[in-house]
């Protein structure tokens, strides 16, 4: 029932932009980053909890403080990958948040094969492919904010002209990984018919809305909502903690988030204007995804070992 709810927002969203009165840029970039403050960054922010968790599930010793020192130490060399090498920071974050968003929405499904795995991340890739390729003309100014936009600008160009060269090949390759993958697991059809429909739902409202409103959808909507509430369930299944201590450990780290997101642009001038304020957001989430899918991938790998008996969310 949440997802068809979820869908429903998503597709109410779409029938006002399109017909009955268009969401101002100045509106879009508001609801976003409202939406990245109140779910964005709180879905992240249990990660503490669910790595506790996960090495009680897989009996393994667990250190706060050796925890913390790796979250950081990856955060950290992330951002100087993003900082030396912006080209391959970006096109790593990408393939990161792909398998991050596939594993989310299909951790229903047995995808620990090569098979699953293809699955997941060119269900992850179509969805970016469609945000960004399909907007292009909306992502484009973005990067050409930057010198490494200026530096880049004959790699962007040619984005620009085979953009949907590049996203009928994703596409191809989703169909092809799709159909590989309930031909070779045909235990659960109905989930399978489930799947469809819903991707097919995904994907037209991602294709009619403008870029900052697809993404706010998908992200903070559709993503952020679902892993809140995969994450709570994980958290209380053993009922080691309560809901209100859960709520606020992800309040604690939320704004411990924030604070870094915000110096982190502070250094870049990110309060210049309403498009570097989006830019330096996106940097922000591109850095805290690396550990991050991480923590989510061992949880969602302790779900599936340990057959938990939960409706599809």
């Amino acid at each position: 029932m949440l997802r068809i709810a979820l869908l429903v927002s998503g597709f109410l969203i779409m029938l006002l932009q399109q017909y009955i009165q268009p969401v101002s840029v100045q509106i879009q970039s508001i609801i976003f980053l409202t939406g990245i403050v109140l779910l964005g960054v709180p879905h992240g922010a249990a990660d503490l909890l669910v790595a506790t968790q996960n090495a009680e599930d897989f009996k393994k010793s667990f250190s706060k403080i050796k925890f913390l020192l790796n979250y950081l130490g990856r955060l950290i060399l992330f951002a100087a990958l993003l900082w030396f090498l912006p080209l391959a920071g970006n096109l790593m974050f990408i393939i990161f948040a792909a398998y991050h968003f596939g594993e989310t929405d299909l951790y229903k499904f047995k995808t620990d094969t090569i098979a699953g795995k293809l699955f997941v991340i060119s269900y992850g890739l179509v969805i970016l492919a469609v945000i960004l390729l399909h907007h292009f003309e909306e992502v484009k100014p973005l990067f050409q904010m930057f010198d490494a936009g200026i530096k880049y600008a004959s790699f962007i160009n040619w984005l620009d002209q085979y953009r949907y060269a590049i996203l009928s090949f994703i596409g191809v390759l989703f169909f092809a990984s799709t159909f590989f993958y309930f031909s070779s697991n045909s235990s659960n059809p109905e989930n399978q018919g489930q799947f469809i429909v819903q991707m097919a739902f995904i994907l037209f409202i991602l294709y009619a809305l403008p870029m900052v409103l697809g993404f706010t959808f998908y992200f903070i909507i559709w993503h952020s909502v679902l892993s809140l509430r995969n994450i709570i369930s994980y958290l209380r299944k053993d009922a080691l903690y309560s809901f209100a201590f859960i709520a606020k450990q992800i309040s604690i780290y939320s704004i411990a988030a924030m604070a870094g997101i915000t110096l982190f642009g502070l250094t870049g001038f990110m309060f210049v204007n309403s498009n570097a304020m989006m830019v330096y957001v996106f940097l922000g989430l591109a850095v805290l995804t690396a550990p991050h899918m991480q923590i989510m991938h061992n949880m969602y790998k302790s779900i599936r070992s340990n057959n938990m008996n939960e409706k599809p969310v």
